[in-house]
């Protein structure tokens, strides 16, 4: 109840009045029991002096009888209690008591003040009457020496009484001031809380995101101001949110288009973003690594250990690397420090790029480099060799001449093929073949390239034989090109199947693609060759397929004809049962080429 501030209000007013109404009736009773006692002890020490004239001033005089009648008398006109004392406290005369019946009052307080200063004066509880008395004593004098006592007394039992009804009256004024309080500061702490539970209200929707509503005061005053200065926040906060928002969506898609890896670590080591290119390649998760420590989640030590030294040096570092999980590829590793406006580093930004096909193309350069001087270096050789031989003396043997020329002219020849390939190569891996997509027959293609190789079956005793549907299969190719891809791949079938094999070729329809498959029962090719085979130069038995004239580019250049088709090439195959090339190309509908 009381964590409210209306209540809380409330309850301190009531406070304030209570203690305020208890100070004061304090104050004012304290004030009044003093004044009242003051009265009462001005007023008997008066009476007392006065009755002091009464006395027979001949103190033989004195006796039991005449001082009890005396103070009696006295009491009557004072009302009050007179007690008559001697000089050595002995009560001879007490207006409610038996003066032989009471004791010494030599040692009472009031007495022997008034020894020393004329008049004594005492407040205590009477043992006699078994009530709280007033005492004033003053002392009768003879000839300026005192000889006696006069003492009066009053009970406090009435003034006690006044006193108790001042406190009625002062518990009554409290009780209705706490009432009249009650309703006044519920009042007026309504009117305070009202509008500051507005703006509550008010700031709760503005932090869930409901920048568009206003705080609607009427009042002039500090917190009509305070809710037009939040009407005012609000605005720019809907501003600055808007901002914010468009600026992280223009973040997200920029992180999450780029090619390179990116990961925010903070100061603590924990990860605070990363991009999908960066999930992509080190393999988990971001969105639970985030909040977590980069090494925890990071299974590269070494990248790892570049992200501590850029943490711990707030320096960049940057270094080239290589990870084998999931798959072996090479990053450039850029690690760059994030300082805030003071210049305090607050993390480092993680930067990687992936540069596997760089380094592969840079291996592959160097290969190709390699494999093309080597593959020119034999025919050049063998025609330097022979033309040299000629030179010194074989051309005046005409049947020695003969056969070296004839070897020059198969090298040159040789040298033709790879440089025509080489050329056919270039071209079609830098795109610069215009395909005349036409809607072919592959039957019919297929039936012109076994009409070409026959006769070369032939004569290596190699039976070729074809398989395709009676109706025509069609396709949208080029047909050239394609034709190119059959030569390729049943010459290679035909140089690699030993004599009394076997050559298949097989043309079907396959959902959307039409695929052709090459068969030979040849020497077939080791598994670990499988996934080489159309690489550049690449050769199962070097020795077979150069001493055949071949260049080694056949099986690659068959490979980028079927992919700028938008087919796939493939191999299965067995040592020593043959091979199965196959490649795909896109269908042509029959009921479209109708329609035309």
């Amino acid at each position: 109840m009381f964590k409210r501030l209306r209540w809380r209000l409330t309850a301190t007013y009531i406070g304030l009045v209570i203690m305020s109404m208890l100070v004061l009736g304090a104050y004012l009773l304290n004030s009044l029991e003093d004044y009242f006692y003051d009265s009462l002890k001005t007023r008997l020490e008066t009476e007392a002096l006065l009755a002091c004239d009464l006395l027979e001033p001949r103190q033989d005089r004195w006796n039991a009888t005449t001082m009890g009648e005396l103070a009696r008398r006295i009491a009557q006109d004072v009302k009050a209690r007179v007690t008559i004392i001697d000089i050595n406290g002995t009560v001879l005369g007490d207006s409610l008591e038996d003066p032989a019946q009471m004791e010494n009052h030599l040692d009472r307080p009031e007495v022997l003040d008034s020894l020393t200063g004329g008049v004594g004066v005492a407040i205590r509880h009477s043992s006699t009457l078994d009530a709280d008395m007033m005492y004033v004593a003053v002392p009768i004098m003879q000839e300026d020496r005192p000889v006696g006592f006069l003492r009066l007394a009053m009970p406090l039992a009435e003034i006690r009484g006044a006193f108790f009804r001042l406190w009625s009256a002062v518990v009554v004024a409290v009780s209705l001031a706490v009432f009249f309080t009650i309703l006044i500061s519920l009042g007026l702490s309504k009117r305070l809380t009202e509008p500051i539970e507005k703006l509550t209200e008010f700031a709760r929707r503005i932090s869930g995101g409901d920048f568009d509503c206003r705080a609607k005061l009427e009042s002039k005053d500090e917190i009509g101001e305070l809710a037009e200065a939040l009407n005012q926040m609000s605005v720019t906060i809907r501003d600055k949110v808007t901002l914010i928002s468009d600026g992280k969506s223009k973040l997200e898609a920029v992180l999450g288009s780029m090619a390179n890896g990116i990961i925010f670590v903070n100061k603590k080591g924990q990860i605070d973003l990363i991009n999908p290119a960066a999930e992509r390649f080190l393999s988990f998760a971001g969105r639970e690594s985030i909040g977590m420590p980069h090494d925890a989640v990071i299974r590269h030590p070494e990248l790892s250990a570049l992200i501590n030294e850029g943490l711990q040096g707030g320096r960049t570092v940057e270094q080239e690397m290589k990870i084998a999980y999931p798959d072996e590829t090479f990053f450039e590793v850029f690690i760059s420090p994030i300082r805030d406006q003071a210049g305090k580093l607050t993390g480092v930004v993680a930067v990687l790029r992936d540069i596997t096909e760089k380094r592969k193309l840079e291996r592959m350069r160097r290969d190709f480099v390699a494999n093309v001087s080597h593959e020119l270096k034999t025919p050049v050789t063998a025609i330097k060799g022979f033309t040299e031989t000629l030179l010194d003396g074989a051309l005046n043997d005409e049947k020695a001449s003969r056969e070296f020329v004839e070897i020059i002219d198969n090298e040159a020849e040789r040298l033709k093929r790879l440089i025509q390939d080489l050329l056919d190569l270039s071209r079609i891996e830098a795109k610069q073949v215009k395909l005349r997509r036409l809607p072919v027959d592959i039957s019919s293609i297929v039936g012109d390239t076994v009409l070409k190789l026959r006769g070369q079956a032939e004569s290596l005793n190699v039976a070729l034989s074809v398989n395709f549907p009676e109706v025509p299969v069609m396709a949208e190719a080029d047909r050239d090109l394609i034709e190119q891809v059959l030569v390729n791949l049943v010459d290679n079938a035909l140089k690699y199947t030993p004599a009394g094999g076997r050559v298949d070729i097989e043309v079907a329809e396959k959902g959307k693609d039409v695929v052709i498959w090459v068969r030979d029962t040849g020497i077939g090719i080791p598994p670990e060759d499988i996934d080489r085979v159309f690489e550049r130069f690449y050769r199962v038995d070097k020795a077979r397929s150069r001493a055949q004239g071949g260049t080694g580019l056949g099986l690659s250049i068959v490979k980028h004809i079927v992919e700028i088709h938008g087919g796939t090439v493939g191999v299965n195959s067995k040592p020593g049962k043959g091979s199965e090339f196959f490649f795909t190309l896109p269908k042509k509908v029959r009921e479209q080429l109708r329609k035309k």
